[in-house]
């Protein structure tokens, strides 16, 4: 399939758009994990699995088309490229790989169309990310030391390590409490109620930034448009099991929402 700068920022505009209507539909439905009463929609497999499928694509897909695709020369050759394939690999090596065995727990389940539909989301933002990269970035000599990519990759950084500090903080609190809801109290737990999912919306917000990119951009506004309903659900949660529950902490962004 042949298409040019401007077909491709077409479809990925079209793409992204698709965002709102997601974000609209999180925030006015209901909780299809079944966080926030009543029980998870549709039928159910084991989370670890879920995730493991669901995740799956986005570890493979942009990986095989950056490595079979035509490469472009530029002022710092593929350097830049590399290093965003690779803290892309590294990011869904650890959620594939390892994340849903050390964290989710062996009773947890998750709805299969979420499954699925993750899957799916995550093949295509591969796919764009992976065009992108083969077919139309071209970074400048310096772009290691450009203010975009420097405050991006000290945003990403960041949000990947709280993310993962916060996800087996959360972990540890669970496995030493078994069948009892925790409340977390330490760290950026005292700011929000998912630090984890803000520290994901920082690293891929810093991602965009890094990349400069369309697709880059894009996906970052479809991980805050999938995670902040979440956010929201969960804060719901902690509100409702605990009646002390701090009345200063937000959901997913400190000292806003």
């Amino acid at each position: 399939m042949s298409i040019g700068p401007v077909g491709f920022a077409v479809v990925v505009s079209i793409w992204t758009a698709l965002a709102l209507p997601a974000l609209v539909s999180g925030l006015v439905g209901r909780d299809y994990f079944g966080r926030v009463g009543g029980r998870p929609w549709g039928p159910q497999l084991a989370a670890r699995w879920g995730w493991f499928l669901m995740e799956l694509p986005a570890l493979v897909t942009l990986p095989a088309i950056y490595l079979t695709g035509t490469r472009l020369t530029g002022g710092n050759g593929w350097a830049v490229n590399d290093l965003l394939v690779g803290v892309w690999a590294a990011h869904y090596a650890h959620r594939t790989l390892i994340w849903p065995w050390l964290v989710q727990r062996k009773v947890s389940r998750m709805p299969a169309v979420t499954c699925a539909a993750g899957f799916g989301f995550n093949i295509v933002n591969g796919l764009l990310f992976g065009w992108f990269l083969t077919r139309l970035a071209d970074y400048p000599a310096g772009w290691f030391g450009d203010v975009r990519f420097v405050a991006g990759a000290s945003a990403m950084a960041l949000g990947a390590a709280v993310n993962v500090w916060a996800d087996y903080h959360l972990a540890r609190l669970r496995n030493a409490t078994p069948g009892r809801a925790v409340l977390p109290v330490s760290g950026p737990y005292c700011l929000v109620s998912c630090p984890n999912l803000m520290g994901e919306m920082l690293e891929w917000a810093g991602f965009a930034l890094m990349s400069w990119s369309l697709p880059g951009l894009s996906f970052a506004i479809w991980t805050w448009a999938n995670l902040i309903p979440r956010a929201l659900w969960r804060h719901g949660w902690y509100r409702q099991q605990f009646d002390n529950y701090p009345r200063s902490r937000r959901a997913v962004i400190p000292g806003l929402l």
